[in-house]
């Protein structure tokens, strides 16, 4: 099954702090867009802990019906992946070669950037499998059982929980980023959003292809429909896994080569920027006033074309043609 995720997540992005401030009218992120293969491991169901305990009488077999939810730790396969990738800075490194690689006012890089990129990454992403550790959660699930116990069974039967194992192949498909810059006009004073670089029609110039293999990883996924009755001595001879919640990764040798969507993945970056950021520089929220943002913007038009046609500088102007 293949699997599609972009890093950081679209949820993140919707707000300011999500975006990487370069100065303080210039805003960036890149995304890493990840192809994923998921498979399920060769490794036999096992079980984990123990959910329920049941017992029966010597003159009646007993049927056990039950839907409950408990709480498990599982692992957080998405957020393991994104820590994968972002502690060891691979993140910083990415955004420091697409900004030092990109020439105002276009904001688009060039081939040249796409190779340095590229050898960037393989070099980091032994370095993810050295830092990669695993991040959990904790989740209601619900379960459920139908299974009947003889008369006369001596020994307790438990309800456990099981566990399958599967395992990601993740290879980074291309990298997307953008930049959003406020920007007054020569007579204008108030800053305005521009998304950058912009599309040329349907092709989304943004997009920089990589087809690189990353790392392969295996969880332990949660059987929640149902859970299985066993006896206190088949109980002691299953497989168990201790820790559920942890992912183990290796490396990936294998190579991808997939061209680049005919469309952007949705939702874009260019729509995520234009819900994290206002169209006017002043009108952002944060720790500030409108007030103090509408002030700083005119003093930093002193001595502008605006200044002398339209804000205070008209009037010293009109005062010195006067005498």
């Amino acid at each position: 099954m293949d699997i599609k995720v972009q890093i950081p997540f679209a949820v993140d992005l919707t707000k300011e702090r999500g975006w990487s401030q370069l100065d303080k009218y210039l805003y960036f992120v890149a995304r890493f867009n990840l192809h994923i293969e998921q498979g399920q491991a060769e490794d036999p169901m096992s079980f984990g802990e123990i959910l329920r305990t049941y017992h029966t009488t010597d003159f009646s077999e007993t049927e056990v019906v039950k839907d409950f939810e408990e709480e498990c730790i599982i692992a957080d396969v998405n957020e393991t992946t994104s820590t994968a990738l972002f502690e060891n800075e691979l993140a910083a490194k990415v955004t420091g070669e697409i900004t030092g690689g990109v020439m105002s006012p276009l904001y688009e890089v060039s081939a040249k950037v796409g190779s340095s990129l590229e050898q960037t990454i393989r070099s980091s992403a032994g370095l993810s499998l050295k830092s990669a550790q695993s991040v959990s959660r904790r989740v209601k699930k619900s379960f459920t059982i139908s299974q009947k116990i003889k008369s006369g069974a001596k020994e307790l039967h438990y309800a456990v929980v099981g566990y399958r194992k599967y395992s990601w192949d993740v290879y980074l498909h291309y990298i997307d980023y953008l930049f959003v810059e406020y920007k007054s006009t020569a007579l204008g004073l108030r800053k305005k959003k521009r998304n950058l670089p912009r599309p040329n029609g349907p092709n989304h110039v943004n997009r920089i292809p990589i087809n690189i293999p990353l790392f392969r990883l295996y969880f332990w996924e949660l059987e929640s429909e149902s859970s299985l009755l066993f006896t206190e001595t088949e109980y002691r001879q299953l497989p168990k896994i201790d820790h559920p919640e942890r992912v183990v990764f290796e490396e990936l040798h294998a190579e991808l080569k997939k061209p680049l969507p005919a469309k952007p993945e949705r939702p874009t970056l260019y729509t995520l920027s234009n819900i994290a950021f206002p169209l006017r520089w002043i009108d952002r929220s944060g720790e500030w006033t409108r007030e103090e943002l509408m002030k700083t913007e005119l003093e930093e038009a002193e001595g502008s074309a605006w200044w002398f046609q339209y804000g205070p500088g008209r009037k010293r102007s009109y005062k010195t043609k006067k005498l």
